[in-house]
């Protein structure tokens, strides 16, 4: 079987929700061509022969291709619309589930206060989940590649009434909320300068790290309260030197900021 860029995207997304290589292949061989026996779909499929009616008793047993006949028995999938339907209802289960049973576990809160993030695709993954937790404020110090990869998530908490401060160095093409930039060019401040994220939620959980997708990256998530206010303190020097070089009053974005929001930062910098 020649397995395209689009299978075999799928094939590995499959994997991630728990079907092994031969049942992607085999359900994306279905999609391809159904009903078929199951000697026409190890030929499509690039499944063993030797293997291929396990996998398909596999797949039946899990509602996901279904058999119609005798003599020879063949195959359909279900649609892909039904399939992700299925993985939806799967997985909102156990998580109900796993929820209910670890409410049962006594453990020590202080012990999860902090925690690394290893991989970008993790990290933006947790940006996303952390801005849709947010209910009052989302502070960001940002470079435009990750904006674009959180707009969605950023445009339901505008909407939801959550307030928005964004700065960064970078040209942003998508504004939310309070917005400043320097407009610089990302491409050419990456050779000089490894891209970095500061998120704040609500006064109560910072997320940052490298965004350096090259070499890798590491991150931290956390709810102690002394590096949370290190970080809303780092995002709010930044907009406060911006507004002094690009010539506008940061007061108003600043102190709904701040701990002490009657502080005039703005004053006190030379």
């Amino acid at each position: 079987m020649n397995i395209n860029t689009a299978e075999k995207e799928i094939i590995d997304l499959l994997a991630e929700f728990g079907l092994a290589a031969n049942l992607g292949k085999t359900y994306v061989a279905l999609l391809n061509g159904n009903p078929a026996t199951g000697y026409e779909i190890c030929t499509q499929s690039g499944v063993p022969r030797s293997a291929i009616y396990s996998v398909l008793n596999k797949l039946e047993s899990l509602g996901i291709v279904n058999s119609i006949g005798q003599s020879p028995k063949r195959y359909i999938p279900i649609p892909p619309s039904g399939l992700i339907e299925h993985f939806s209802q799967l997985h909102s289960d156990r998580i109900n589930l796993l929820t209910d049973a670890l409410e049962h576990l006594d453990t020590k809160a202080d012990a999860f206060d902090f925690w690394h993030i290893h991989g970008y695709r993790n990290l933006i993954l947790k940006l996303r989940e952390s801005i849709s937790n947010a209910k009052g404020k989302i502070f960001l110090s940002i470079w435009a590649k990750e904006l674009i990869q959180l707009e969605s998530e950023l445009k339901y908490a505008e909407e939801r009434g959550v307030a928005i401060s964004i700065f960064s160095f970078t040209k942003l093409n998508r504004h939310f909320g309070n917005t400043i930039s320097y407009n610089l060019d990302e491409e050419k401040l990456e050779k000089v300068w490894n891209p970095k994220i500061i998120m704040v939620e609500d006064h109560n959980i910072t997320i940052m790290g490298s965004t350096n997708t090259k070499n890798g990256n590491r991150a931290i998530w956390t709810n102690n309260k002394a590096i949370t206010e290190i970080a809303t303190n780092h995002i709010i020097l930044d907009i406060t030197l911006a507004a002094q070089r690009l010539e506008f009053d940061p007061n108003p974005i600043v102190k709904p900021m701040m701990k002490q929001p009657d502080l005039n930062l703005d004053d006190m910098l030379p």
